[in-house]
């Protein structure tokens, strides 16, 4: 069966690419930064919760009562997905600061109200890994239901750039974090469909 959401996964990241070779990643940052408005701001701060750790968790509870090895292999996959990025982010690129710390005293940067920025372990995002480890998993036990694959990746897709709007992370960091949880999750699906079989129910609580 053609697995249409990791198509659409990778047109993303030759597009996402594309862009970078055309473009240094200071001006493109610049650009997102300038394009927005109070709403597209609200938008973006309540959107870009869904790649982090709690929202993991709770996708992964609500699985537990609509089919437990969904649920085990989004855990699995978060948990595996997270550890890398933690790893990258503190021991190996621990001295990439984020686009707030590097615009933040150009004179036409545009401050976001009510958000938090960080500066430091930009790479890669861990936001990103998060929500595409978690679509992957949702579009790969899905596969019978192109219309949810296509919505899966555009929201994987959409929740990864609230990162670069924001300022939290260049764009690159957004595809290497994509990268990672894509891979991660869809090597757990390959490797551990068979395994879990006798769980391809949901929770039953007596």
């Amino acid at each position: 069966m053609n697995f249409i959401y990791l198509n659409i996964v990778r047109l993303s990241w030759f597009l996402g690419a594309t862009t970078l070779f055309m473009h240094d990643k200071i001006e493109l940052q610049k650009y997102f930064n300038q394009i927005g408005n109070p709403i597209i701001d609200s938008m973006n701060r309540a959107l870009t919760h869904a790649g982090d750790g709690i929202f993991a968790i709770v996708v992964c509870i609500a699985f537990l009562f609509i089919r437990l090895k969904t649920a085990l292999l989004l855990f699995i996959s978060f948990i595996i997905s997270a550890g890398i990025v933690q790893l990258l982010k503190h021991f190996v690129f621990s001295d990439i600061n984020r686009p707030y710390f590097t615009l933040r005293h150009d004179p036409d940067f545009r401050i976001i109200e009510n958000f938090t920025y960080h500066t430091s372990n930009s790479f890669p995002s861990g936001h990103s890994a998060c929500i595409f480890a978690i679509c992957t998993v949702i579009a790969f036990q899905y596969q019978s239901k192109i219309a949810w694959q296509i919505l899966l990746a555009l929201i994987a897709i959409l929740i990864g750039l609230t990162r670069v709007y924001l300022c939290q992370h260049f764009l690159q960091d957004v595809i290497a974090g994509s990268l990672i949880g894509t891979l991660i999750a869809n090597y757990c699906c390959v490797l551990l469909k068979n395994k879990f079989e006798s769980l391809n129910k949901p929770l039953r609580i007596r």
